[in-house]
C-alpha cells in the first residue's frame, strides 16, 4: 500500500506541500521519495530530484491537504527566469 503525504516547508513565498510517498520511518525521522516533477529544495539548499530518497524529520510530513491547488508541481525559485522571477541584474 502506497502512503502519499506531502512535506511541509516553510519559505519566503509561504508554506508550500510538495508530495512525497513514505517508505519507512525510524525513531524521529520518516523515510520518503520525492513525488513532485519539478523537485524539492530542502533546507540547507539541497535539491532533490523526483524519485529520490531522503530522510525528514517526522514533524516536516503531513497528510495531503484537502485542497489540491495548494500541492506544489516544482522548486520554485523567484530569482529564475521563466518562472515569474527576475534575472540577475549584474
Amino acid at each position: 500500500m502506497i502512503d502519499q503525504r506531502a512535506i511541509v516547508l516553510d519559505t519566503w513565498a509561504g508554506r508550500r506541500y510538495y508530495a512525497v510517498e513514505v517508505i519507512g520511518e525510524t525513531p524521529k525521522k520518516v523515510r520518503v521519495r520525492i513525488l513532485t516533477q519539478g523537485g524539492v529544495m530542502l533546507p540547507g539548499r539541497r535539491y532533490l530530484h523526483c524519485g529520490e530518497e531522503v530522510l525528514v524529520p517526522k514533524h516536516a510530513v503531513v497528510n495531503l491537504p484537502a485542497e489540491q491547488h495548494k500541492i506544489e508541481q516544482g522548486y520554485y525559485d523567484g530569482h529564475v527566469t521563466g518562472y515569474g522571477g527576475v534575472g540577475d541584474a549584474r
